[in-house]
């Protein structure tokens, strides 16, 4: 009897390990257009070809795909063939695809857009995606303005979902196969650089001149003061107006935040200087003003020019 199972065991586990075998699918993808990138909406728009290449014919992959992480999607151009006893399906895609845009270090950010393609029907269980290395990048002819593209990479991977979807098979949770293309951008943001931040420099520097000008000059001494902060105060708001809400305290709070600073403690040295000439010395009063100027002026600069390095404004992409 034991050999009678030992017979079982050899003949029929190799067609048990068989029937479990995954279905492997292969996954690539040519990217042609990158466009349309929204910080306003959170999305960015591509166009790109995507393929599958399998054994099993009774698979649709190119049907049952889903690019989970768009807003919209529309295919083009389906085709499916055999060649060489291996399926080949490919379509177009256009797509809308959700962003997070992280904006720390704007306009020197670095993005990472990312295309996520899954398997919407079958499990883990039943497929495999394999990403197709060689055959997937970005076009060369992909030029983004006021961006350089810095890197592609295609990753697969498996995502696990703490739901059976009502599956009676699974228990307790499900898992899809996925593959997802990583475009690594960096910004040329010197010259957006020099439009939205002009504006704040500028108003600090009119507002440097007030130590040049009486104490008793009460009305332009105090008026530029004034006027450079509410100058600074609006630029802050045009450039907010481009960016999306976020609670990341970014390069743009960070230079306008110190600008405001050191405008206030400008109108503070003013009232200071200003009791110092009617009740002390004038004599004093100009050494304090004397001194503020260059104080104030070289904490300004070393502080904004530590904020820019640490954004990559001196990175090698930008001078």
């Amino acid at each position: 009897m034991k050999y009678f199972y030992l017979f079982l065991f050899v003949f029929l586990f190799p067609l048990f390990l068989l029937a479990q075998k995954k279905d492997t699918v292969t996954v690539g993808l040519y990217i042609t257009s990158i466009h349309d990138l929204n910080l306003g909406e959170n999305s960015f728009k591509s166009d790109y070809w995507v393929w599958f290449n399998y054994k099993n014919d009774s698979l649709k992959p190119i049907e049952t795909m889903e690019v989970v992480n768009a807003k919209e999607n529309s295919y083009h151009s389906p085709s499916i063939e055999k060649k060489q006893n291996i399926m080949w399906s490919m379509h177009k895609c256009k797509s809308e695809i959700k962003k997070q845009w992280n904006i720390e270090n704007f306009p020197f950010d670095k993005q990472y857009l990312k295309i996520v393609i899954e398997e919407a029907t079958h499990d883990y269980n039943k497929i495999f995606y394999l990403a197709d290395h060689k055959n997937s990048k970005v076009d060369p002819k992909v030029k983004i303005e006021g961006w350089k593209i810095d890197k592609f990479t295609l990753e697969q991977s498996v995502t696990r979902y703490e739901t059976t979807y009502g599956d009676p098979v699974l228990k307790g949770y499900s898992e899809y196969p996925r593959i997802m293309a990583t475009i690594s951008l960096s910004r040329k943001g010197l010259g957006l650089f020099y439009k939205l931040f002009l504006g704040v420099y500028i108003a600090f520097c009119i507002s440097m001149l007030v130590f040049f000008i009486e104490p008793t000059d009460v009305d332009p001494r105090f008026g530029l003061s004034v006027g450079s902060l509410f100058a600074a105060v609006g630029n802050k708001y045009i450039v907010d107006s481009i960016l999306p809400e976020t609670v990341t305290f970014t390069l743009v709070d960070k230079v306008h935040l110190l600008t405001f600073f050191f405008i206030f403690v400008s109108l503070l040295i003013s009232v200071r200087s200003l009791y110092l000439f009617k009740n002390k010395s004038k004599i004093v009063s100009k050494k304090l003003d004397t001194y503020a100027f260059f104080t104030i002026a070289s904490l300004y600069i070393l502080i904004n020019t530590y904020l820019l390095w640490h954004a990559g404004f001196f990175d090698s992409n930008n001078l």
